[in-house]
């Protein structure tokens, strides 16, 4: 069996957890004290997990992880070193770096940012250990085939990228062994991830410093590297100077620095430029490369620069035809491509120039059309986005007897799903599938962008997804965190599981930790989402804990929140109850999460829930009690009908040297609004309140009012409504009354109250009117649906 091993450790490397985790089988169930209505599903049965069931044998096999070789050891060595314990011996180091990149080259996989970094971790620890000896170490070889992997770009940050060939140069420059293909690797990582500047100063240093130890054709070599980084990091100034130092060093004037040059003005839609640089003879007669040609093609349309266009063309069909490049295939391709996009030629103008194409190569079949040429047909109709041209084409390779390869398959799936084809798109997926070939590292972007249209489909079919990532799974392809989340919201709504379990054990462990933000945020906004049913809520978030340990504290806050919305106080505190286990103290609960907590109890009451948070205050040493603490306490006592209780909040707030806050005032004054005594309690404490001259806010005042109100003194209330403005500047607003309306205990109160109303406040009253509607509460009195929220 494969070990799981990667996968735990890489949750520690994240979340700095000293357990390991347990293996997502064992994802937590559903509490279990509501019953939820589960709707019909149209295919598979509903994979429902009860504590019951918990122990119970998974209704299929999970597939195992497979991570790759030496990967574990190095996530190993970089979990005990965050945890100042024992690294793995330097003999497993070792075997696992070998093995790490032997895998990289062999497959051609990119390294991602965090495996850059956990090996360039590791690689510092050796080269410390081994800083005397010579034997027992990396060889120069193991550092040469690492640094060759980082040429792969990833597809998130690639700052370590940078950071570990650094080391591995200086590691070979220490060593006394590097070589002029290592400062050629170096540059051209500096150069492709941003870093030309430095890469240009260090060729120019090593251009003036080897000039009497390496000859010219090696040293010029490097320049090529740095000129397409400043070329690609828009550095128009630095690039025409270095170009210029790279000529008197003697580079030739390629089909390549050709290409980078008038790419980089025609791009930036720089005519002069453009002209001047593409015009320019390349050395030995080279022709220009046919993405030049391309870029060309689509900047004089973008320029109104076709006359000028349709002279380039001519002089390529002249040369075609009769010239020095009729054996020169790619430049028949584009001459093909020209007559679409340019002239506006149909099918059967290209089918003409075809036959033209065999009549004139018929000595060299090997330069003649073959299905390489269709593909390029294929690639402009996608360009025009004209799927019937393109599958045109596909009907004029049958005419001319061209197997379709590998690559017009791809190319036939990318513009059906472009024309929402979906059904087309399969049955081309199906044909590919024949075919025996690796799956292209540039190929893998259209079988992602597949199963994501497949996901957004308003009814997915969810066997051709399982279909496509079974095959990709077969091949050791790794999607893309994008394609992850499609298929995991697409399932989670399907209730499939298990299925998302599979797809995030499979792919998670492979990203770097950019790349697993972007999935864990997918599942954080779907606990969010209130569309979602809070059964799929509550699997969603089982799952978002169980793979992503680091979720942020603020996210975990917020899906607590949404079980408080939800009316699931009891899902919020296991929410809660996980935070204050995690092994990161970082992401335990703060003393504002504690008042968070029992604000949502507010909301939404649940006595046993609310216990079992303030035990877990209780033995949480790293809190230290305050005034806002003790308000949320109160609201949680206050909320589950214990207001006695709360009052004990309040006695050791007025001894306390910080003191009562304003909210603590109208705390209280709630506390005492349902209370049987609390209307003489009040009423001290309004006299105290008056006495000590205290300025009091609107939200003080309206409690003590509430409190008179709800203990049944109507008269007084009214009198205090009446006096508001005097007391707080401004007169009773309509949710000022309705609020009061709700706390008075009998309907013929009620009915005295709202006349009253109606003739002292008839603006206020009718907007209320017209604002709420009325429900009839637990007692069967008539009420407003106000909600009067709580905030320590």
């Amino acid at each position: 069996m494969r070990s799981q091993l990667a996968r735990h450790v890489l949750r520690r490397l994240l979340a700095s957890e000293a357990p390991a985790a347990l293996p997502p089988v064992f994802l937590l169930p559903r509490p279990a004290f509501r019953v939820y209505p589960i709707r019909p599903r149209p295919t598979r049965n509903i994979q429902r997990r009860t504590f019951i069931k918990l122990f119970q044998k998974a209704p299929r096999a999970l597939k195992e992880l497979d991570a790759e070789p030496g990967y574990e050891t190095l996530l190993q060595f970089r979990a005990a070193e965050i945890d100042s314990i024992r690294p793995p011996p330097l003999a497993e180091l070792i075997k696992a770096w070998r093995e790490f990149f032997a895998y990289k080259t062999r497959h051609g996989r990119v390294v991602n940012s965090t495996q850059a970094f956990c090996a360039h971790r590791v690689l510092l620890h050796l080269s410390n250990q081994f800083a005397n000896e010579r034997e027992g170490q990396l060889s120069e070889d193991d550092l040469r085939i690492a640094m060759e992997c980082l040429l792969r770009p990833p597809r998130d940050d690639f700052t370590n990228h940078v950071e570990f060939s650094r080391a591995i140069y200086a590691e070979l420059k220490k060593r006394g062994v590097h070589q002029a293909k290592d400062f050629y690797t170096l540059i051209a990582t500096l150069s492709q991830y941003g870093k030309a500047l430095e890469a240009r100063d260090l060729v120019l240093d090593y251009y003036r410093t080897m000039r009497d130890k390496e000859p010219d054709v090696v040293r010029v070599r490097h320049f090529l590297p740095v000129i397409r980084g400043l070329a690609k990091e828009d550095r128009e100034a630095e690039l025409l100077d270095f170009v210029s130092q790279a000529k008197k060093a003697g580079i030739e004037y390629d089909p390549t620095l050709h290409g980078i040059m008038t790419i980089f003005f025609a791009q930036r839609n720089n005519i002069g430029e453009t002209k001047h640089w593409f015009n320019k003879p390349i050395s030995r007669g080279y022709p220009p490369a046919p993405t030049t040609y391309y870029e060309i093609l689509m900047f004089a349309l973008r320029n109104n620069q076709q006359e000028w266009a349709i002279g380039v063309y001519q002089n390529l069909i002249s040369k075609l035809e009769s010239g020095s490049l009729r054996t020169n295939k790619p430049c028949w391709d584009i001459s093909f491509q020209w007559a679409i996009v340019l002239l506006g030629k149909g099918i059967d103008h290209i089918e003409h120039m075809l036959k033209v194409a065999f009549e004139r190569t018929r000595d060299n079949p090997n330069f003649q059309p073959n299905i390489g040429t269709i593909n390029s047909l294929i690639k402009i109709a996608i360009e025009k986005n004209d799927p019937y041209l393109a599958e045109r084409f596909i009907a004029l390779s049958k005419k001319f007897g061209f197997e379709p390869n590998y690559k017009t398959y791809m190319l036939q799936l990318e513009y059906r799903i472009r024309a929402n084809d979906l059904d087309g798109a399969f049955a081309t997926y199906r044909s590919l599938q024949g075919l025996d070939e690796a799956t292209r590292d540039k190929e893998l972007p259209i079988l992602n962008s597949f199963i994501r249209a497949l996901c957004a489909a308003p009814s997915p079919n969810y066997e051709r997804v399982l279909d496509i990532t079974s095959y990709l799974e077969q091949r050791r392809v790794t999607l893309e965190p994008e394609t992850v989340v499609s298929i995991c919201m697409a399932f989670l709504k399907n209730d499939e599981t298990y299925e998302v379990i599979d797809t995030l054990s499979l792919h998670t462990v492979h990203y770097s930790i950019a790349e697993r933000s972007m999935v864990r945020k997918a599942f954080v906004q779907y606990c969010l989402d209130k569309k979602n049913s809070t059964a799929r809520v509550w699997d969603a978030y089982a799952l978002l804990r169980q793979f992503f340990p680091e979720v942020e504290i603020e996210h975990r806050v917020a899906i607590m929140d949404v079980f408080f919305d939800r009316r699931r106080a009891d899902m919020a505190a296991h929410v809660f109850g996980h935070m204050r286990s995690h092994g990161n103290p970082s992401l335990r609960p703060t003393l504002e999460t504690y008042v968070r907590f029992m604000e949502g109890i507010g909301r939404c009451p649940d006595e046993e829930s609310m216990k079992s948070v303030h035990n877990m205050l209780k033995m949480d040493t790293t809190i230290q009690t305050n005034t806002l603490l003790y308000n949320a306490l109160m609201i949680g006592y206050i909320a589950c009908d214990m207001p006695y209780r709360a009052l004990d909040f309040w006695k050791e707030i007025t001894t306390s040297p910080e003191g009562p806050s304003y909210a603590t005032l109208e705390i209280v004054f709630r506390a005492y609004e349902v209370t049987p005594d609390g209307d003489s309690l009040a009423n001290e404490l309004w006299e105290k309140i008056k006495r000590m001259e205290i300025e009091v806010p609107e939200k003080v005042y309206l409690a003590y009012v509430v409190t008179t109100a709800a203990h049944g003194h109507l008269t007084d209330a009214k009198t205090l409504l009446e006096d508001m403005d005097n007391v707080v500047g401004k007169r009773p607003d309509l949710h000022n009354l309705g609020i009061v309306f709700n706390a008075l205990p009998s309907q013929e109160m009620k009915e005295q109250f709202e006349s009253w109303a109606k003739e002292e406040y008839p603006r206020a009253w009718g907007a209320l009117r017209e604002k709420y509607g009325r429900r009839q509460n637990d007692e069967g009195l008539v009420v407003f649906k106000l909600r009067r929220p709580w905030k320590a």
